[in-house]
């Protein structure tokens, strides 16, 4: 992650517009254990000074998913994400944004971890329609998608145009999310 130059100033500005919480965010490319460790310790330090704003921290440290290690990356990272929720106290609750993984359900853990409000799925760079595919595939784990959700939209659309795409987009992503089958 960059660093985040006055970062408290930043988050009591955040409070005193009532927002929720704030996403800190790091991709990893390869599965290496050490460089997973450093990545979710420095997203847990940004977390607590979040939890020390009131807000909500939302951890993301987002898997590549053109890795050709994606699933070793996925193994390490939910132990390693166990391992720091842990260490959380009873007060301190977060939320997780992480990539659809390789195996489905594999995240269940994560789901219904005490100290886990909600696991979101970012949709990585996967098309919205297979992102939709994969997302039904893990039970508990709902849409955060941003780049599928703007797919096939188009300044050169008409507002009706525009419109529609959107609609559908966000009709497609809340089926998947919820396991609504069409």
């Amino acid at each position: 992650m960059k660093p985040i130059p006055e970062l408290t100033s930043k988050l009591d500005k955040a409070n005193s517009f009532g927002i929720f919480g704030t996403k800190e965010r790091s991709v990893i490319k390869e599965s290496n254990a050490t460089g997973i460790s450093a990545c979710v310790d420095q997203q847990f330090e940004i977390a607590e000074q979040v939890l020390e704003a009131d807000l909500v921290p939302i951890i993301e440290p987002e898997v590549d998913i053109n890795s050709l290690e994606k699933d070793w990356i996925e193994h390490i990272l939910k132990r390693t994400l166990i391992e720091a929720l842990n260490s959380l106290d009873e007060s301190q609750n977060v939320m997780l944004k992480l990539t659809i993984p390789t195996n489905a359900n594999f995240y269940s853990d994560l789901i219904h971890h005490p100290r886990v409000l909600r696991v979101v799925a970012l949709s990585g760079g996967y098309s919205r329609t297979h992102a939709d595919e994969l997302l039904m595939k893990n039970d508990g784990l709902i849409a955060s998608f941003s780049r599928a959700l703007t797919e096939g939209l188009s300044a050169e659309q008409n507002d009706d145009e525009f419109d529609g795409t959107l609609d559908k987009s966000i009709q497609e992503i809340y089926d998947a999310s919820s396991k609504v089958f069409v």
